[in-house]
């Protein structure tokens, strides 16, 4: 079974995306900044995390970065999404080392698009 992690501080949102995650059979974790998916990261071995860079915490390159150092995260396929990207945080993180990135809204046929370019499912 595929472990999953669910990163995004507005609840509303991070209910709807684990429905879509849930839909394509897949059971996330879900937490409300990105340091606790940091802390979850190097408890849990965890093979994706799907992320909001509004997350908070920290920036999500950063947060790449502190998951690849972890023996745990050094496979965990990250995919990003906001609704107002941040060119340079996303370039950021695709070059440490970020899947993808995905402009809200999104629906569950793109989600799944993406998870399986990325190997996921």
């Amino acid at each position: 079974m595929v472990e999953c992690l669910l990163i995004d501080r507005d609840a509303n949102e991070r209910k709807r995306v684990s429905q879509l995650l849930g839909d394509l059979g897949l059971k996330a974790a879900e937490r409300s900044a990105a340091i606790e998916g940091l802390k979850y990261c190097n408890d849990n071995f965890t093979d994706v995390v799907v992320m909001a860079t509004s997350a908070g915490g920290m920036a999500a390159s950063d947060f790449i970065r502190q998951v690849r150092k972890s023996p745990r995260g050094k496979k965990t396929v990250v995919i990003l999404y906001s609704a107002k990207p941040n060119a340079e945080e996303i370039s950021k993180s695709i070059l440490e080392g970020a899947a993808d990135f995905i402009m809200q809204p999104f629906d569950r046929e793109l989600l799944q698009f993406k998870l399986h370019q990325a190997g996921v499912i």
